[in-house]
């Protein structure tokens, strides 16, 4: 396989209603899914959450893949159909003129059938295809799409696989443990890949897929992820983030990560994973 015949789709889930991974909709039958879309919509559509996702999705998530070294590729993001119309709105203007993104408000639907759907309407063969999962909070090196491509084209012969680049800055914004850490995490969900022939990426729990898959890690550079009191994810206490081996991040180990794989970033960019407080101290 040569690198520039891999097709590679990146997915995020935009304020998206329906069934996925999300803690909310573990083990619900389906009778039940109605009242939690409820309960879901009312805090998934808070002005003050909105605002937020909607600035780091522009100014960290789109704008990382906006700056690939390699920009060919596809990104599909899904949003609700009960989204209110001023949010919606300015989703499609930050999407509108980026040639990549394929913007859609779907009504409640399991991620993986909005993924398929999606898919065949603009002729990608999902068998055929690199996924990767990206969410609206995190961004990637602007080297990513080339070594995914990479990476790809020398396990092409494998119909299933899987990557993963498990060097993370975990930039938590607020809260007690505030701070930039680093973090070794082999298939934490920001931009883990996988080829499959019949699955999407959201039908793994991340952390199982190089337990069903063939897989590699490149560590060879770093992604970022904030997390905020508004997460899916519980904030840490001091002893959970030793425990999974977090340590705080260096001023140089952030400098050096700026020079080589995030100079996309605006001022906005730098204040929402907090390194311009970092770069700021002396």
């Amino acid at each position: 396989m040569n690198d520039r015949d891999v097709k590679i789709l990146g997915v995020c889930r935009f304020s998206m209603l329906g069934r996925g991974d999300w803690k909310a909709f573990r083990n619900q039958p389906d009778e039940a899914l109605e009242a939690i879309y409820a309960t879901q919509s009312r805090e998934l559509f808070m002005p003050e959450r909105l605002e937020s996702r909607l600035a780091t999705f522009e100014h960290l998530t789109l704008r990382s893949l906006t700056h690939q070294s390699d920009a060919d590729f596809r990104f599909l993001v899904v949003s609700s159909d009960r989204m209110p119309d001023p949010y919606r709105a300015r989703l499609e203007d930050i999407c509108r003129n980026v040639d990549q993104v394929i913007l859609r408000f779907l009504p409640p639907t399991h991620i993986s059938e909005a993924i398929g759907t999606v898919s065949a309407e603009v002729g990608l063969d999902l068998a055929d295809t690199v996924q990767f999962r990206l969410d609206d909070d995190d961004c990637v090196s602007r080297d990513y799409i080339r070594r995914l491509r990479r990476h790809a084209a020398s396990m092409w012969r494998n119909a299933h696989f899987a990557v993963s680049f498990p060097s993370i800055f975990y930039c938590i914004t607020d809260g007690p443990t505030e701070g930039i850490y680093n973090w070794y995490s082999p298939f934490f969900s920001a931009g883990a890949a996988i080829r499959h022939s019949s699955r999407t990426i959201f039908d793994y729990g991340h952390y199982a897929i190089p337990t069903r898959l063939v897989a590699v890690t490149d560590p060879h550079f770093p992604n970022i992820v904030t997390h905020r009191g508004d997460n899916d994810t519980p904030r840490h206490a001091p002893e959970i983030l030793r425990k999974r081996g977090m340590s705080k991040a260096s001023r140089s180990d952030v400098e050096r990560a700026v020079e080589r794989h995030f100079g996309y970033m605006t001022d906005a960019g730098m204040a929402m994973c907090s390194f311009d407080r970092m770069l700021a101290d002396a």
